[in-house]
């Protein structure tokens, strides 16, 4: 096999509405994307592999240009032109080149995710199977991921950001119709504001719906304690990103005190930071982002780590993910046993991009529940509309 190609592109996605929350708000996304050209020298066929990220320096330092000019002045290099044996030769160089570039422990997570993705959908599409079968056969250790299963499905959870009470309310309507079982509020503006919106949340959506608070590294270790005594009568099942990403010793304390769930976010951006997590018992879940931790081969270490030490694995996204890595993730999320991942989120595209990359739709369906039985594609199975938008070719 060998790789003939890699181009690598930057590309601005536009939002129909600002999204916010304690860290940032945003209206448009920058996004690094990579295709790559695989040659199957055996028989002769060629596979084009689309990857995708989506830097953010709040949490990993990265920007969109650093991204891209890494994957095409360090990782394009040392494959373009070089033959591998087999698929497992390719395999164990990819793996072996993740650890040689120190991203175990380095934030480079979006720098190399686009990267990995691209060359795995080339060889899933080269092998005929869907990117849910490849990681089962060729990239998962343990029974959490079985392909195999042709009833998989999986639910997604919703997402609500920062905005106006009538905005929020109308949000939570439409959630709930939707068919969302789960919904994650943005916390962290006010004490005020935070106690009105989850009233508000449960006034909606009533008890039955699992209902999840993130507050982006908002609070005080005092603050987090006295707003979760506040907010217990609303029955949250867990508080994402409670204080800053670094205050491992703090969250410790905090987990130890409140029965909630502690999931991190800012705090997971790497394997090493993984193992700190859980060596200091600072939570009882991680929130797994294929871009932030380094594609999918660390995203499924990483789940089988935290379930592996009693832990609860979210799969979470980018806000402003195109379909590229929204079909990443639905394959991951397909790939694993109903019961690996607590809550997938993600997949707003037609809700939030005012254009997306792909011609195949990866938005949340209605009900929001996705099965693996439409998906006979290879790969992603996902296609450019138009590689025109790809606005900086590098």
């Amino acid at each position: 096999m060998q790789v003939s190609a890699v181009h690598v592109s930057i590309v601005k996605l536009p939002f129909r509405f600002a999204f916010g929350h304690a860290l940032a708000s945003r209206s448009f996304s920058e996004n690094v994307i990579v295709r790559l050209h695989l040659r199957d020298e055996a028989t002769g066929l060629t596979a084009v592999g689309l990857g995708e990220s989506v830097p953010r320096q709040y949490v990993t330092g990265e920007r969109a240009e650093e991204a891209a000019q890494y994957v095409r002045e360090v990782l394009a290099p040392l494959v373009v032109g070089c033959s591998f044996l087999d698929a497992d030769s390719l395999l164990a160089f990819l793996k072996e080149l993740f650890a040689e570039q120190g991203l175990e422990s380095r934030k480079l997570g979006a720098s190399f995710c686009a990267f990995e993705l691209a060359l795995l959908d080339a060889l899933a599409r080269l092998e005929k199977q869907s990117m849910a079968q490849f990681i089962c056969r060729r990239l998962a250790a343990t029974s959490l991921f079985r392909g195999e299963r042709h009833d998989a499905f999986f639910r997604y959870g919703g997402v609500v950001p920062f905005g106006k009470k009538q905005t929020l309310a109308a949000l939570l309507a439409f959630y709930k119709l939707y068919g969302f079982q789960t919904v994650k509020l943005k916390v962290g503006k006010s004490d005020e504001d935070d106690l009105a919106k989850v009233k508000l949340a449960r006034e909606v959506l009533g008890f039955e719906t699992t209902l999840r608070l993130d507050a982006n590294c908002a609070w005080s270790l005092p603050q987090a304690e006295k707003m979760m005594e506040v907010l217990r009568p609303y029955s949250p099942a867990s508080i994402e990103q409670p204080l800053p990403a670094d205050a491992l010793a703090d969250l410790a304390i905090l987990q130890s005190r409140i029965k909630e769930t502690i999931i991190v976010d800012e705090s997971l951006t790497t394997l090493e930071s993984a193992y700190r997590l859980i060596e200091t018992k600072a939570c009882r879940g991680f929130n797994i982002r294929i871009s932030k931790v380094g594609g999918i081969m660390a995203a499924v270490r990483l789940t089988e780590l935290a379930l592996a030490n009693q832990m609860e694995a979210h799969l979470g996204a980018q806000v402003g993910e195109s379909g590229i890595l929204a079909s990443a993730q639905k394959h991951l999320a397909l790939s694993a046993c109903p019961e690996t991942f607590a809550n997938v989120e993600g997949a707003m595209n037609l809700f939030l991009l005012r254009r997306d990359l792909t011609r195949e739709c990866q938005t949340v369906p209605f009900g929001a529940v996705v099965s693996l039985k439409p998906e006979p594609l290879d790969g992603l199975g996902v296609s450019l509309k138009d590689s025109r938008q790809l606005r900086t070719e590098l």
